[in-house]
C-alpha cells in the first residue's frame, strides 16, 4: 500500500448496502477501521452523515443515535439555534436564524451522540460544530 497508504488508510472505497440508508460508501479504511458516509437531506440541506465503524457498517448504537436525531429534526434545529445564538451573542453579533447564517454540512457520528456542522454562509471560513447528546446540545466549537 505504500508509506502514505500506511500513514492516511487506503483510498479503495468500499459500498455495503444498509438495511436503514440503502447503498453506503466509505471515505476512509484504515486497518480494520472504516469511515462510512450517508448522504440525507436534514435541516433543509444535503448533508453528509459521518461515521467510524467496521467494514460490516454501522454499529447498533451508531444508527440509534443517527435515526433518533433524524427523526426529532425540529428539536435538532432548536437546540442548535439555540447553541449559535449563544455564539453570536458573545461576539456581539445579531443573529436571524440558522438559513440566514449557516448552510448545515456534516453530522458525525460519536460514542455518546454526535455532532453537527455549519459553514458559516458570509465569507465560508468558519465551521460551526454543534455537539449534542440524547438530541441535547452540550457544547460548540468552531473551526477556521
Amino acid at each position: 500500500m505504500g508509506i502514505f497508504g500506511n500513514l492516511f488508510g487506503s483510498k479503495k472505497k468500499l459500498k455495503i448496502t444498509d438495511v436503514d440508508f440503502g447503498e453506503i460508501e466509505s471515505f476512509f479504511t484504515k486497518g480494520n477501521k472504516v469511515g462510512w458516509k450517508i448522504k440525507k437531506r436534514f435541516l433543509d440541506s444535503d448533508i453528509e452523515i459521518l461515521i467510524v465503524s467496521n467494514e460490516d457498517g454501522i454499529l447498533e448504537n451508531q444508527r440509534k443515535i443517527i435515526l433518533n436525531a433524524l427523526n426529532n429534526e425540529t428539536e435538532i434545529k432548536t437546540e442548535s439555534e439555540k447553541a449559535l445564538k449563544e455564539q453570536f451573542e458573545n461576539a456581539e453579533m445579531d443573529f436571524i436564524s440558522i438559513e440566514k447564517h449557516f448552510e448545515p454540512k456534516a453530522l458525525s457520528v460519536e460514542e455518546n451522540g454526535f455532532e453537527m456542522s455549519f459553514q458559516e454562509k458570509e465569507g465560508k471560513n468558519y465551521y460551526f460544530n454543534v455537539h449534542f447528546e440524547n438530541n441535547k446540545q452540550v457544547g460548540v466549537s468552531i473551526d477556521g
